[in-house]
């Protein structure tokens, strides 16, 4: 299964993607996080330390720093797999796509699209679970194409902003044929704010509470399934998991 997590900036999908990720893990299944964010920070929602996540190269610029160009073959995915993952805690496999690195020598914003497209794309879904944490915004989410086999999960928070953006992440969604798109709501008051994200997207929708152990990993830098795996935000992203994929392999 591949499941592709979107929403406005800020609003919690990097924190979603890596608890997810970490739930589905300590339920037994083979997870690859993808980090599809030039600004690459899914590792730290993962428990790694932030100098590794930083050290770490992305495919992109990996394969150019190899002397790689587009007109080479494009290497199998699970051969990028092997060659640019980092272990995460808890044996998720986490792989950044593009990375800004050199902006003074080129935009890497294009190449970083286009590798998420093509690794998201190929990575073949059979007997594991593929978590891609996409750039903020609709762009990266249609740049992906996620396809009807895939998930869609649309973050907001109780903005009307974000809300906006989810609304119209479930509509792209739905017109590139996606046939499962979940709606969340993070840092919610109540089951009320799950009705209308639901009523505003149009798609099934369920909520993540507001939870002081998120704010205290985010300040931390560590991850919030570390801080303490039965929280209320984690708890409820434990169900999600079980929702999308099931309790276990």
């Amino acid at each position: 299964m591949k499941i592709a997590v979107t929403g406005k900036g800020g609003c919690g999908k990097t924190m979603l993607a890596g608890a997810l990720s970490c739930h589905l893990a300590d339920r037994g299944h083979h997870v690859v996080a993808v980090d599809a964010d030039p600004n690459p920070n899914l590792g730290v929602a993962l428990g790694l330390p932030a100098v590794d996540v930083e050290d770490m190269d992305s495919i992109l610029t990996g394969l150019q720093a190899s002397g790689h160009t587009h007109h080479d073959p494009t290497p199998e995915p699970d051969e990028l797999v092997a060659r640019f993952e980092l272990r995460a805690p808890g044996g998720v496999d986490l792989v950044a796509t593009g990375k800004i690195e050199a902006p003074n020598d080129s935009c890497l914003c294009c190449g970083s699209h286009a590798t998420t497209r093509r690794f998201f794309g190929d990575l073949p879904a059979q007997q594991r679970v593929v978590v891609a944490d996409l750039e903020a915004g609709l762009n990266d989410l249609i740049w992906a194409q996620p396809g009807a086999d895939d998930v869609v999960v649309v973050v907001a928070d109780r903005s009307a902003k974000a809300v906006d953006v989810a609304a119209r992440a479930a509509h792209v969604a739905a017109q590139m044929g996606v046939q499962r798109i979940v709606a969340v709501g993070n840092r919610s008051h109540g089951d009320g704010d799950a009705h209308q994200l639901g009523e505003a997207t149009g798609v099934p929708a369920m909520a993540i509470p507001e939870d002081s152990t998120i704010g205290l990993a985010d300040r931390q830098g560590v991850a919030a399934f570390d801080t303490d795996a039965e929280s209320p935000a984690m708890a409820a992203i434990g169900e999600l998991a079980d929702t999308l994929v099931g309790a276990g392999v």
